[in-house]
């Protein structure tokens, strides 16, 4: 009886700090002025994308977002698809006065299409960054994008994207708020030891991987990276208890004789919309 009442307040709680969390959330991104902008979109023949971003004038931080809306029945890659596909590339280099960190992916999902699964994104999806004007007058965010659009068949797109630094003082608060949510999907970066429980190699083509994971959060899925001459195909559930989750992952695509266990991975354990990363 204890347990159970220990069990019922700790869900309670957790329910009360996502719900104090969201309000803070909401709070946080009512910008009523915000020096920020848009492109234009650009076709990607299955889809369209734009670039947003807003600047913080005092420390002329930039805060944006490639955000792609993708036509009914198309998809896109993750930074990882999988055995094959072509995971989005984003070239700031040609901007002016301009300095971009590492474009950010949010959590993806399983897609299955008669040619294979793959690790991806439907519908919608934004990828936030980050970057810094080094100079005012001709400062520009230039971005070169290649990005793989998928239906039947999977084509290369791209688009050259713009943002001045003179638009960057006009007031769009929606932008402001387009980037404060595309963050909100970024799997959170955890400590191996709070999440992984045990990997085992059962043989050359299987990796079994155990996480503790409630199973009333809903049912995960697990997605792993390796080297970038490894093929990993996101790991299948094959069961799932109480508290944990047991995944298959297929390593067949690895270099012949790698020692799997020897070599870091990252995991990325995805339920529903919200993900945590962890590195082993």
């Amino acid at each position: 009886m204890i347990k159970n009442t220990n069990t019922t307040l700790t869900k309670f709680f957790a329910s009360l700090a996502k719900l104090c969390g969201f309000f803070i959330l909401i709070i946080s991104i009512h910008v009523p002025f915000a020096n920020a902008a848009s492109s234009q979109w650009q076709d990607l023949g299955g889809g369209k994308v734009r670039l947003l971003a807003h600047l913080d004038p005092a420390t002329n931080k930039v805060a944006g977002v490639i955000e792609v809306k993708l036509e009914e029945g198309w998809s896109t890659y993750w930074r990882y698809p999988g055995s094959s596909g072509i995971p989005p590339r984003f070239d700031f280099s040609k901007s002016l006065a301009y300095t971009s960190d590492q474009v950010k992916f949010p959590v993806p999902q399983l897609i299955t299409q008669d040619y294979g699964t793959y690790a991806g994104y439907k519908e919608k999806v934004m990828f936030p960054f980050e970057g810094e004007l080094l100079a005012t007058g001709s400062a520009e965010i230039n971005l070169d994008l290649l990005i793989g659009v998928c239906s039947e068949v999977c084509i290369p797109a791209t688009a050259k994207l713009n943002i001045k630094n003179s638009q960057l003082f006009q007031s769009d608060p929606k932008v402001v708020q387009a980037v404060s949510f595309a963050n909100i999907a970024i799997p959170a970066k955890r400590n191996a030891n709070d999440i992984l429980i045990s990997r085992e190699q059962v043989d050359e083509k299987t990796l079994h991987v155990k996480i503790k994971h409630e199973k009333s959060f809903g049912k995960p899925s697990l997605f792993v990276e390796g080297p970038t001459n490894w093929y990993l195909l996101p790991a299948e559930l094959i069961l799932q208890e109480e508290d944990f989750a047991l995944f298959k992952l297929d390593v067949s695509q690895a270099p012949k004789g790698t020692d799997i266990l020897a070599h870091q991975l990252r995991y990325t354990i995805v339920t529903g919309t919200s993900g945590v990363e962890i590195q082993r």
